[in-house]
């Protein structure tokens, strides 16, 4: 799986938004504030809020003094959320559409095993980055690998158990 220049982005700019909100509750961050704070262009960084505020996560409020702020509590937005707010799915339907090789369309597309796997790998990374919480990241690092290690516990423990009968 790879994480795309968005995704990245979109994290850092709702992290960013996020810190503000923590040292003072009514304070709103400036889209220059947070492109110079993240050092992304100002033009990336207005798309990104932009997605961002289609999908609920930050608000923006106009005029002189206006801004950026969350539009949720931190423990109410998680890496998932801001994930899909700024990218496609890792894998969906039309997934298969894409890569059909050099026929019109892929010649599984009616009976496919492979489709199964992807699937199935994405519903378990997406519940992995649903458990994750900008609460969790606002945290300093070692709080923080210590939370996320606990999600990622339950998810290791599901592969080792499903992959223990492979081995034999």
């Amino acid at each position: 799986m790879k994480i795309t220049a968005n995704e990245e982005y979109g994290l850092r700019i709702i992290l960013r938004v996020a810190k503000i909100r923590e040292n003072d509750d009514s304070k709103l961050v400036s889209l220059n504030e947070i492109a110079e704070a993240e050092g992304i262009s100002v033009e990336n960084t207005a798309a990104v809020l932009s997605k961002l505020r289609e999908a609920g996560l930050v608000e923006s409020v106009r005029g002189k003094y206006g801004g950026y702020k969350l539009g949720k509590g931190i423990e109410e937005i998680n890496l998932y959320q801001v994930i899909s707010a700024v990218s496609k799915d890792t894998f969906n339907v039309e997934f298969c559409e894409t890569h059909t090789g050099n026929q019109e369309t892929c010649v599984h597309s009616s009976d496919c095993s492979v489709r199964s796997v992807w699937s199935n790998l994405t519903n378990l990374i997406n519940n992995f980055f649903a458990n994750i919480t900008l609460k969790h990241l606002l945290e300093d690092e070692k709080q923080a690998q210590t939370d996320i290690q606990g999600s990622f516990s339950i998810l290791q423990e599901f592969t080792e158990k499903n992959l223990t009968g492979l081995r034999k």
